[in-house]
């Protein structure tokens, strides 16, 4: 059983709070609340720990679960959510990950991004960053925080992801060591999407403490493309040789699986038991699973992907691969 961790008088006080694809939302998805994981011993071979990004509360009272991930609009900012979200990984003893999607302060969030990296480093945003790691410093447990994920490959979905690699260097590096002075115990990670260019993105050891990378295991897209259903393994082997190179712990910071029974079945048996892969990627220290359908369409077709497993498939999967 996971320890509780008792929470603070300030605390309590203040709880008085992918994947791929084209930047057409699904209705009705909320994107104001989610979920991820991220650990923070070094790799020694023991299991990487599972997270979860849970909107719908169906992993909140689940011992499987050892990190409550939560996606926040640091310009509109959800004080409410954060807390409660704060407060279940409290009660459960969960890491804190928190990942912060730097939209910009226009009517449409996502206009305006061929000037956000400069008015981040002139100051515009400090409010907001001392509105998002203010809360974050008051988390009594481990903390996380995954600023401006998947950033190397432009597109109309987010306003930080664009051809200027220097730019968010600089961005990145701005948000850190002002947040680092309002949280000092948090550490960030750096979650590039996977693509091959990801390194010219890459902030420097100095402002980057783990590494986030996504994976999707979509069965319909595995036999047009691959010829094949993939496995866990195999879907994750060449965005960790991308990242492997800067020797920080990796962390999944996003992962979903849809398909036949028999296909979530054997992938998500294989993810939860590491003895058959843990060798091959020894810096992996975290999952975390995306448990919800797809915010937004994926490309040639293939629509938007149901994510979503229940807490005791987790719990039966792992006891069956323990026999």
């Amino acid at each position: 059983m996971l320890k509780r961790i008792a929470i603070p008088f300030a605390f309590a006080l203040c709880l008085g709070m992918t994947g791929m694809g084209s930047a057409e939302p699904v209705q009705g998805i909320d994107r104001m609340r989610t979920t991820a994981i991220a650990p923070d011993e070094p790799a020694d071979g023991r299991a990487p720990l599972f997270g979860v990004y849970d909107p719908h509360g169906g992993f909140h009272h689940s011992e499987q679960a050892a990190i409550e991930h939560v996606f926040v609009y640091w310009q509109a900012l959800d004080k409410a959510m954060l807390a409660r979200k704060m407060h279940i990984a409290a009660q459960r003893g969960r890491v804190l990950m928190v990942t912060v999607e730097p939209y910009t302060k226009a009517v449409n969030w996502r206009d305006g991004g061929e000037r956000l990296f400069e008015e981040i480093q002139n100051g515009r945003f400090d409010a907001e960053i001392a509105s998002v790691c203010g809360a974050v410093a008051s988390f009594p447990g481990r903390q996380w925080v995954r600023w401006g994920h998947e950033m190397e490959e432009p597109s109309e979905r987010y306003p930080w992801a664009r051809k200027d690699a220097r730019g968010y260097i600089a961005a990145y590096r701005y948000f850190v060591a002002s947040c680092r002075r309002i949280a000092p115990r948090a550490r960030f990670i750096w979650s590039p999407k996977g693509q091959r260019h990801l390194a010219a993105y890459y902030p420097g050891d100095a402002h980057v403490d783990m590494v986030g990378v996504s994976i999707w295991g979509l069965e319909a897209w595995d036999r047009h493309w691959y010829g094949r259903p993939r496995g866990f393994a195999e879907t994750l082997q060449e965005n960790y040789r991308r990242v492997v190179r800067f020797g920080k712990p990796i962390v999944i910071a996003e992962l979903g699986v849809a398909g036949t029974e028999d296909y979530r079945r054997r992938w998500l048996s294989e993810m939860l038991d590491p003895a058959g892969w843990r060798r091959s990627f020894p810096l992996l220290e975290g999952i975390v699973y995306f448990n919800d359908k797809e915010p937004y369409y994926w490309p040639y077709g293939y629509g938007s992907p149901d994510w979503r497993i229940a807490a005791s498939a987790v719990a039966d999967l792992r006891q069956a691969s323990a026999r």
